[in-house]
């Protein structure tokens, strides 16, 4: 059978059709071979043009665990995740599913403001570490919500049922690096999802002022980065947040990184992992920032919660990065940032993945 399709017509049969059709006038012959050409060979050039960049692919919106294999191995960790992913199911379904929720999501963060934390409380905290770890996000969903030009927001005042993020993902992609940037902003979702349900540590560095940044797009209606961030961090304990210094730039305030350190060493956590957007824009000058206060092997890079610009990778390196079910291939994506392959960063942190197969690499 061709690329037509079953039921339409083979390759063979399609040439006898207009080749080998009843004897007519040589217009006659012509105008059959445009219809033909109309019916069958135009979709085919059309695919066959959009044929390098791929297939239009649409991704699962579900909520996956973020680790590629057990953590720790044995049933009893995949019954924990289990539990975790069910867990936030329900309450997608029966708490934010709601249209009272959805208006409250747009008024406040339902996190807890990481300045408002008085220093007798930093201690508490210690107890969400995750085996001694804690996270850091670096504007998180920075590509959704400031800089993809086909999401469009909503009218003024509305409140989809569907959040802008679902809204990016189930959106048809044709190239190699919109999928990726799909697969690492899915990836993070999960990510959130999951780590806020389980009660880990994780600080998130927000946009300063996005309200009022020219490349939000959704500063004249409803508030979705704060819904989204809401979405998934589920009114946890255990996340807290705080903002950047400027909008674009992923520094913090002296007075801000003073009292980050101090939390950091008051619950004496034992590494800092590293996620969010973009590696060697953002993430770069937050690593800065708190590189010279801790050991090297403390503080890391995590490929699978970490995002690259568009602008800073090819197709084909893109498209390198990608498995073939669309999720991200992180043994390529970790070895193009350790040997500085993606992005522009001037300083190459260590690597640390999420799931045993790359540990500590």
């Amino acid at each position: 059978m061709s690329y037509f399709g079953k039921g339409l017509v083979t390759k063979r049969y399609f040439v006898q059709a207009v080749i080998w059709s009843p004897p007519t006038t040589m217009r006659g012959r012509l105008s059959r071979m445009k219809r033909y050409c109309s019916a069958f060979v135009t979709p085919l050039l059309v695919c066959m043009f959009l044929w390098p960049a791929g297939c239009a692919t649409r991704m699962s919106t579900n909520i996956a665990s973020p680790f590629s294999g057990e953590r720790p191995a044995g049933p009893t960790a995949n019954q924990h995740v289990a539990e975790v992913l069910a867990a936030i199911s329900e309450r997608n379904a029966k708490v934010e599913n709601s249209p009272e929720w959805r208006n409250a999501a747009y008024d406040r963060f339902m996190i807890r403001n990481f300045s408002s934390l008085d220093e007798q409380d930093y201690g508490r905290y210690a107890s969400y570490l995750d085996n001694g770890e804690v996270y850091i996000i670096v504007h998180p969903a920075y590509y959704t919500f400031f800089r993809d030009d086909s999401l469009f927001p909503d009218p003024p005042g509305s409140g989809s049922a569907e959040n802008a993020m679902d809204r990016f993902l189930s959106e048809g992609s044709y190239s190699s690096r919109s999928r990726l940037i799909k697969a690492q902003e899915k990836q993070l979702r999960d990510f959130l999802e999951y780590m806020s349900t389980d009660h880990k540590l994780v600080i998130l560095v927000l946009p300063h002022d996005y309200r009022d940044y020219p490349a939000y797009k959704f500063r004249k209606g409803k508030d979705e980065f704060m819904r989204f961030i809401n979405e998934v961090t589920n009114e946890s304990d255990s996340v807290l947040y705080l903002f950047s210094k400027r909008p674009n730039r992923g520094s913090l305030s002296e007075r801000e990184k003073r009292k980050l350190l101090r939390f950091l060493y008051t619950i004496k956590a034992k590494e800092v992992l590293l996620g969010g957007g973009y590696v060697g824009r953002c993430l770069e000058d937050f690593y800065k920032d708190i590189e010279q206060y801790f050991k090297e092997d403390s503080i890391c890079l995590v490929p699978e919660i970490t995002a690259i610009s568009p602008n800073d990778i090819g197709s084909g390196a893109a498209s390198d990065m990608l498995n073939p079910d669309g999720t991200i291939n992180v043994k390529t994506l970790s070895e193009s940032i350790r040997k500085n392959i993606v992005g522009n960063q001037d300083v190459v942190p260590r690597i640390k993945n999420l799931s045993p197969p790359y540990a500590g690499q």
